[in-house]
């Protein structure tokens, strides 16, 4: 395999990554977002008294209606399939930790996403540079 065969083949490697990274990124954002509507429906129910009418999701676009008789008290997956019953405000805190954590991880790989691209942009240099001594080599034996 020649030299410029090699690059090639790193820099689809580097590109395969860097969609990767970037699916990655929609994910990270999209549970984010998942995470700030909870934050701020939890808010609304901690400041709320009494029974409060909602829309509920069942999944499949089709909601339903129905009151909240207790939104003091949550079911929270903690992880591994646990579920634990905690306060609003001890539930905010974890809400609010797990947003934290995707923040953190999506700052990650931002940054793997930008190391990634000056890699490609060093690689495309070093392909330009072998290209023109091959041309240069090609135009000396074939004036």
């Amino acid at each position: 395999m020649s030299e410029i065969e090699e690059k090639v083949a790193m820099l689809q490697q580097l590109q395969r990554e860097f969609e990767l990274l970037q699916r990655r990124i929609v994910e990270l954002e999209l549970l984010a977002n998942e995470y700030k509507k909870a934050i701020s429906t939890l808010e609304f129910l901690k400041s709320s008294e009494g029974v409060i009418s909602a829309l509920i999701s069942l999944g499949g676009g089709v909601f339903g209606y129905a009151d909240i008789k207790e939104g003091k008290k949550f079911l929270v997956e903690v992880g591994a399939g646990i579920v634990i019953e905690k306060d609003v405000q001890n539930t905010l805190e974890f809400v609010k930790k797990k947003l934290e954590e995707v923040e953190k991880a999506n700052l990650e790989v931002t940054n793997a996403l930008r190391n990634i691209a000056v890699q490609a942009s060093k690689i495309q240099q070093e392909l330009a540079e072998l290209s023109k001594k091959e041309k240069g080599k090609v135009d000396v034996q074939n004036p």
